[in-house]
């Protein structure tokens, strides 16, 4: 889909457990603002409605999920005129992506740029960053997955933040701070976003479109805390924590 009259203005992203659902619940609670929630991600970026396709165009797997997933999320935004619609994804939904390299292992394509770089050239990316130590602690207790696959899940998600470090529309924002100093947080996305600030946003805590386990009150800053956490338990996240200004 070519048309550019459209309000599919913004991606949300971050790792899963890494504070995404708190930063959409946010900015969705503004006036001028419409988020979806993972809308179409499974569908079409990890490839749920072309399990049929893979094997009739496996050279353009990456290019069928993406063109699927932005015309979904544009015909999605025209539901909501007047407002800037967005959609949080996670990294592990970009990852999906890797089956294409699966599919054509000597025509491999940097999955990261080509989403970035080809696909969401014109949408502005909101990347959300959390401590690796708590957000692979929190996706081990809350998901069940094995450690090191929640460390390698993190690993990628601080793949794509260097990436956007050096290139594309973005603004990142860290977890941390988001819960310390909610207001700059969002008054600085506000003004990446053009859009005056609204307090209101603050009741996003309690957005009803997060799944009931996440809609807190207020601000849950014992998300953060690092007791109990050993650095030599999270030897497979060094490098990342140290990139990250984490250790």
């Amino acid at each position: 889909m070519s048309e550019s009259n459209h309000s599919f203005k913004f991606l949300i992203i971050g790792a899963g457990r890494g504070g995404s659902s708190l930063l959409s619940g946010l900015l969705d609670s503004h006036s001028q603002l419409e988020v979806g929630f993972e809308l179409f991600a499974i569908k079409y970026l990890m490839g749920k409605s072309f399990l049929d396709r893979i094997f009739q165009r496996k050279r353009f797997i990456i290019h069928d999920r993406t063109a699927a997933f932005k015309d979904a999320c544009i015909r999605e935004s025209k539901k909501f005129p007047g407002k800037l619609w967005g959609d949080k994804i996670t990294t592990e939904q970009i990852f999906g992506l890797e089956d294409h390299n699966i599919a054509n292992p000597k025509e491999k394509v940097d999955i990261i740029d080509f989403f970035f770089r080809k696909s969401m050239y014109d949408i502005k990316t909101i990347f959300i960053l959390r401590d690796g130590r708590t957000c692979v602690r929190s996706k081990v207790k809350r998901t069940g997955q094995p450690f090191v696959l929640a460390c390698e899940r993190w690993n990628f998600s601080v793949q794509v933040y260097r990436y956007l470090k050096e290139s594309h529309n973005n603004i990142t924002v860290k977890f941390e701070e988001l819960l310390k100093n909610p207001c700059q947080v969002l008054e600085n996305i506000c003004s990446f976003l053009s859009i005056p600030f609204e307090k209101k946003m603050l009741e996003g805590t309690r957005n009803k479109k997060m799944l009931p386990e996440y809609q807190k009150d207020t601000f849950d800053l014992s998300k953060i805390e690092l007791k109990n956490i050993s650095d030599e338990d999270f030897t497979l996240i060094k490098d990342g924590l140290k990139f990250c200004n984490y250790m």
